[in-house]
């Protein structure tokens, strides 16, 4: 008879190979879709006017801007149909930097889960950028509604939006994913990645063409427009919308950014999956 062989120890705490890992996520999948249901349902339940707000923010926000840059600082000068051109830009850069912001607490505000429950934590951000997501769908509505109005009427473009928002969604999951990590680290990484999106808003060409940045600009900084991730996304929606001219070099920004969060995101975060919830 050969002789017995005993497999090898395996540390209780051992991390999952990669893919038992992502079958585990799959077989919990309803957590990942059932909590950001509940959490977008709920989300304005003590206001006034409930889930309206999921769309009267966003709103107010188009709202300001318009009289500030639009009409004030004349930033629509140059730019056809400028409100519904703001309001992508508005709504784009807000699904990504919701997305993020709510990332950066996914770990650190559902500890008592993570000690309480044994499941793949990366379920975490997953969901939150769901939740988002299903808001976000809302809005493409709005839009599609507002370019009606305007006499923009849909045309075969419009069936890239779904895979212009798969896109995006993979560059927000992935830096969702480094906040949360990096939150539950340094608290205060909740507190910088406001700023951070507040100061992007003005160099992502959410309010005026990046053209007339550009033009001001040459070497390291023109380089750095020119790749701004956040940027690329909104030129999808705005060929999708307006048919705007979109590069293949603007559209191959948009996929490489998409796959680096992604993948480096996920990696970044599975590394110190086995300290979240010791804090």
């Amino acid at each position: 008879m050969p002789p017995d062989v005993t497999p090898p120890l395996r540390p209780v705490a051992a991390q999952e190979p990669l893919f038992t890992y992502l079958r585990q996520m799959w077989q919990r999948r309803d957590f990942a879709t059932a909590l950001p249901m509940e959490e977008v349902r709920a989300r304005h339940q003590d206001t006034l006017l409930g889930n309206l707000w999921h769309i009267t923010n966003p709103l107010l926000t188009v709202l300001v801007y318009y009289v500030i840059f639009g009409v004030i600082l004349s930033g629509s000068r140059g730019v056809d149909h400028y409100l519904l051109w703001l309001t992508i830009g508005v709504f784009a850069y807000n699904l990504t930097s919701k997305t993020v912001l709510s990332g950066a607490g996914a770990i650190t505000s559902n500890e008592g889960l993570i000690r309480a429950v044994k499941f793949p934590r990366a379920l975490l951000p997953v969901s939150v950028t769901f939740s988002h997501i299903i808001t976000f769908w809302f809005e493409l509505g709005m839009l599609a509604g507002l370019a009606i109005v305007m006499g923009l009427y849909p045309n075969p473009r419009w069936l890239a939006i779904p895979f212009f928002l798969a896109i995006q969604t993979g560059f927000n999951l992935g830096f969702a994913m480094i906040v949360a990590r990096l939150n539950d680290g340094f608290r205060d990484v909740a507190q910088i990645v406001p700023f951070l999106f507040r100061l992007g808003v003005y160099a992502s060409g959410v309010m005026f063409p990046l053209d007339k940045i550009a033009d001001r600009v040459q070497g390291p900084l023109l380089l750095l427009v020119e790749l701004n991730p956040f940027a690329s996304y909104l030129n999808l929606y705005r060929w999708s919308f307006l048919g705007l001219p979109l590069s293949v070099k603007q559209f191959g920004v948009a996929v490489g950014w998409s796959v680096l969060a992604l993948v480096w995101g996920f990696r970044f975060f599975r590394r110190a999956e086995l300290r979240y919830g010791r804090g």
